[in-house]
């Protein structure tokens, strides 16, 4: 098997006149493994409805990896600045429970496969096709991609110089999983529009709608919605800064492209339905000793119902980092995060409230070098986690183990890196 390995990677580096091909790789990773301090593998805490994972820091459990390879079939050259790109990304997801797991521990997906193209004399622009990750900035501790994430399938042209920036467009497919109606399977439509780089000021914009159809059993209704976003970046305090605003209505009223693509005529509530959005991310390597990270967004909105409709979360958190030398470190992490929505009620039909959620962490860490975004790095953690009483049921889905508690700790070992 290892003599077929070398052979077929000896064929595909031939460099001739007819063939030749370079290709590039890149990946991340991260894992790890803990427990619960009850005495099993350990459980990880969220506070359900808000996206993201609120303080990450020994808070990931399992396994996750992206393994990315980029075929470089046409380079640009002095004089031909054209190319071609091939690329291909595997998502790797597992439980951590031991070395083999069962199948139904793990999963493996194709999240990226299109081809890119540009540098053409005739027309501006980089030209792409396929499924890929169509995002912007990430908020680091929420582990959140917050601006600009249509990450899907569809086309678009990247790049087209507009005034001091540069613009792009998209249109974005997303078919029903399951449902087959009198269009075929409904699909969810998306028109992206983005203009970034104007001096630190980003421009996001959506326009999405699915059609009307039916089945043997229900009549669906359009849907439609749009989105709009800025984004301002810049250094503030010796650091970089990221303050977003975002809002949308109807089918992304979630600022993605995963809404229902076909919407029963019983409920046209996502069609009313409304968010707003703010986010703030700073980080800073701020000495030789010391780094931080700075993390808040909040956001409110109306479901779109006559009644019960309202509904809003709010997050905050901190990570600082002290460089005790190049290679060793100590990472704390604390932040609150808090949520209500009026849809959410007990078993006798009397709101939830407010659901709250904290978490404490700390972590000496290894790390290839002296900085903020340094990987990789090798981490032993305590996390403390606590939580509201009118939370306990939510807290139940990951962490059965601390269904009628109002706190728990974690303690493990994980590791991240990227390259």
């Amino acid at each position: 098997m290892k003599k077929m390995f070398v052979l077929l990677f000896s064929i595909l580096g031939m460099n001739s006149s007819s063939f030749a091909l370079e290709a590039d790789f890149n990946a991340y990773l991260r894992g790890g493994t803990g427990l619960n301090l009850e005495g099993g593998q350990q459980e990880c805490f969220y506070n359900i409805g808000i996206p993201g994972n609120f303080m990450r820091l020994g808070n990931e459990c399992g396994f996750y990896s992206e393994l990315a390879f980029s075929f470089n079939n046409k380079k640009a050259e002095e004089g031909n600045a054209n190319y071609f790109k091939t690329q291909l990304r595997l998502e790797f997801n597992s439980k951590g429970t031991r070395q083999w797991e069962p199948k139904g521990d793990r999963d493996i997906n194709q999240v990226e496969a299109y081809v890119r193209a540009g540098g053409f004399s005739e027309v501006p622009g980089d030209f792409w096709i396929g499924k890929r990750f169509y995002r912007d900035v990430d908020l680091h501790i929420f582990d959140w991609y917050y601006f600009a994430d249509m990450s899907g399938v569809g086309a678009g042209v990247e790049n087209l110089p507009v005034s001091a920036g540069k613009f792009s467009f998209a249109h974005l497919i997303q078919a029903n999983e399951t449902l087959t109606t009198s269009v075929g399977r409904p699909v969810l439509q998306a028109l992206d529009f983005r203009w970034k780089d104007l001096q630190g000021l980003n421009l996001w914009g959506v326009y999405a709608w699915a059609p009307a159809s039916s089945d043997v059993a229900n009549n669906y209704v359009a849907s439609s919605g749009y989105s709009l976003a800025v984004r301002l970046q810049g250094m503030v305090l010796q650091g970089n800064n990221n303050f977003t605003l975002l809002y949308g209505k109807g089918t992304v009223k979630d600022f993605n492209i995963y809404a229902n693509s076909a919407l029963p005529a019983t409920d046209e509530s996502p069609n009313k339905a409304w968010t707003f959005r703010v986010v703030e991310d700073w980080n800073a390597n701020l000495s030789e000793k010391w780094a931080l990270m700075v993390a808040a967004a909040a956001e409110i909105g109306d479901n779109g119902t006559q009644t019960k409709n309202h509904r809003e979360w709010q997050e905050v958190g901190v990570r600082p980092t002290y460089f005790v030398t190049d290679r060793f470190q100590w990472v704390f992490e604390a932040g609150y995060s808090q949520i209500k929505n009026d849809a959410e009620v007990d078993n006798n039909g009397e709101p939830i409230g407010v659901r709250g959620l904290g978490r404490i962490s700390v972590a000496p860490q290894l790390s290839i070098g002296k900085g903020i975004w340094m990987r990789p790095v090798m981490r032993a953690f305590l996390a403390h986690s606590f939580w509201t009483t009118s939370n306990r049921s939510f807290i139940d889905d990951a962490a059965p183990t601390f269904k009628d508690k109002n706190a728990g700790t974690t303690f493990g070992y994980q590791f991240e890196a990227w390259f």
